[in-house]
């Protein structure tokens, strides 16, 4: 099995047109992510491998407010990661895995699929991989644009 890995620098997003000409040839990816990545690459290159799912960070909750996701700060780079980290986002890889990778980091991440013009919570079906997600997403939006 080969691998590519995404690495993302102060600047730049590197490895997207390697992504767009090899996506469907590698069978698992990965995001190296450091303190100054941003989030808003990583983002667009998650969005680029899935384009019916899309990923938004945000600030673990404190105990006061676990149960309010409004009140939870967005994150705009990684700044709470000590070095490095290498993230996961084979197809094969469930929603909760994922998730749970970025929560290691100490990063709430949440995995939002494309229904139509809207975009929904994939917290019911957590247990589905990225793959079956994207799948998902793309069917509903097909029967609801045709």
């Amino acid at each position: 099995m080969t691998t590519i890995i995404f690495c993302f620098d102060r600047n730049h997003l590197t490895g997207i047109t390697t992504l767009i000409i090899l996506l469907s040839t590698y069978k698992a990816m990965k995001l190296f992510i450091g303190k100054e990545s941003k989030a808003e690459d990583l983002k667009n290159l998650f969005t680029l491998c899935y384009p019916y799912l899309k990923i938004e960070f945000f600030r673990k909750p404190s105990v006061i407010n676990v149960l309010d996701k409004k009140g939870a700060a967005a994150v705009n780079r990684f700044e709470s990661i000590s070095g490095s980290a290498l993230i996961d986002i084979d197809k094969n890889i469930t929603v909760a895995h994922l998730e749970n990778d970025f929560a290691l980091l100490g990063l709430k991440a949440e995995i939002f699929r494309r229904c139509g013009n809207v975009w929904v919570e994939t917290s019911l079906t957590d247990s589905w991989t990225l793959h079956q997600q994207n799948l998902e997403g793309e069917e509903i939006s097909r029967e609801i644009f045709s």
